[in-house]
């Protein structure tokens, strides 16, 4: 019986000791959320000072020997394998001289890629406020959004977040810039993360953030809940991505037309639609200019619109118009104006005319002597008056 005694009190007391365990590590707010490919020698520059160095990568599964510093000192060392996360907690104590363990990081293994005899892997960095350090640029942090469906709410700095195509518990969110979307996620549902990163040579920044908390359907409004919300500004790592199309400004009706469109940057895939339509794609293209071509069209006015998407997985979209021919509105107005020009020629022709045969009369009759001018003159006054007779 003792024994059995003694197996419960020691049940307790771990029981005990890994509740205390569990509660001394604690999560700030979290700042970072963002997948990236790395390959050995990588060098990946995060928030608040910190870098992660990629030491090696196993060509066969992907896994990664990673070492992370804080202001060019290491932190730690370890593996990043597939279901076993890298993970550091920092142990910080206050003014009390308690203790309190923070987790800072945690980088797990999303898959691999193997590309021109090189293994790379996909991680998932989640990076949690540190404490200990200073937090700037940041704009929103750890806030509730509430988000209509069909609706945009305002962030900070020209952006905007939109939901919509609610279905069964899934939305679309929609992230724009200067109504540019620059970041578009479907289907997402309770607990998925929706994250805007962005990278500029080693820099890695989440500019935006949020976990769909809830999904409220009712009778008069539906609403997504983003929790955690976090926006940083964009500042220091640039415009990103921008496209520049540049239309003909003639294009004859029934004969193939090409546009012209400008990236300020890389993108792993850019599309070209008409009318809603794809009709051109191009992959891993570099900065510069490219063209497409659009087959015969009838006179009209055309939506063009390019989408470029970036390795940070942001998309970015630009429109223009694309006229053909002559639009029938102004072929109408132009046509009214003709009309009216040539009718406004013909008074005038009519006038003309009508001027120089009264010349023409008034020279002839000065050159008939008075008695046959008078003569002539009751000659016409009388076939005039026979006329009215008949």
């Amino acid at each position: 019986m003792k024994y059995i005694r003694f197996a419960i009190a020691v049940i307790c007391v771990f029981t005990i000791f890994c509740g205390f365990t569990s509660a001394a590590e604690e999560t700030e707010e979290q700042i970072q959320y963002a997948e990236t490919i790395v390959s050995i020698g990588d060098e990946i520059e995060l928030e608040q000072g910190y870098t992660a160095d990629i030491v090696d990568v196993n060509s066969d599964n992907g896994e990664l020997w990673l070492k992370l510093y804080l202001d060019e000192e290491k932190v730690k060392e370890g593996f990043v394998k597939e279901n076993n996360p890298f993970r550091y907690v920092r142990t910080i104590e206050d003014e009390d001289d308690e203790e309190t363990d923070y987790l800072i990081f945690n980088f797990s293994l999303q898959g691999t890629k193997k590309e021109n005899g090189q293994t790379s892997s996909k991680i998932l960095i989640k990076q949690y406020r540190d404490p200990a350090i200073d937090l700037n640029n940041y704009l929103i942090l750890d806030k509730t959004v509430s988000v209509g469906i069909g609706s945009e709410v305002e962030l900070k700095k020209d952006y905007t977040i939109e939901a919509s195509n609610l279905d069964e518990n899934t939305v679309t969110i929609t992230l724009r810039k200067n109504g540019n979307v620059v970041k578009e996620e479907e289907n997402m549902g309770e607990e998925d993360v929706f994250a805007y990163t962005r990278t500029s040579g080693d820099r890695i920044m989440t500019i935006f953030m949020g976990k769909v908390g809830s999904i409220f359907e009712g009778e008069d409004s539906d609403v997504v809940f983003l929790e955690n919300v976090v926006q940083r500004t964009d500042a220091d790592i640039g415009e990103g991505i921008q496209i520049e199309i540049d239309v003909p400004a003639e294009n004859p009706g029934n004969e193939q037309i090409t546009i012209y469109y400008t990236l300020n940057g890389d993108a792993d895939t850019v599309e070209v639609y008409l009318e809603g339509d794809l009709i051109d794609t191009r992959q891993n293209l570099d900065e510069g200019t490219y063209s497409a071509d659009i087959e015969k069209l009838s006179r009209g006015e055309y939506n063009i619109e390019i989408k470029a998407v970036t390795s940070e997985e942001g998309v970015v979209t630009e429109s223009a118009t694309l006229k053909v021919g002559d639009t029938l509105g102004k072929g109408e107005d132009e046509e009214q104006g003709e009309d009216i020009i040539e009718k406004a020629q013909n008074i005038s022709s009519a006038a003309e005319n009508a001027a120089d045969k009264i010349n023409e009369t008034a020279s002839a009759l000065e050159k008939v002597p008075a008695p046959g001018a008078f003569f002539a003159i009751f000659i016409l006054l009388g076939a005039w008056m026979w006329c009215r007779k008949g």
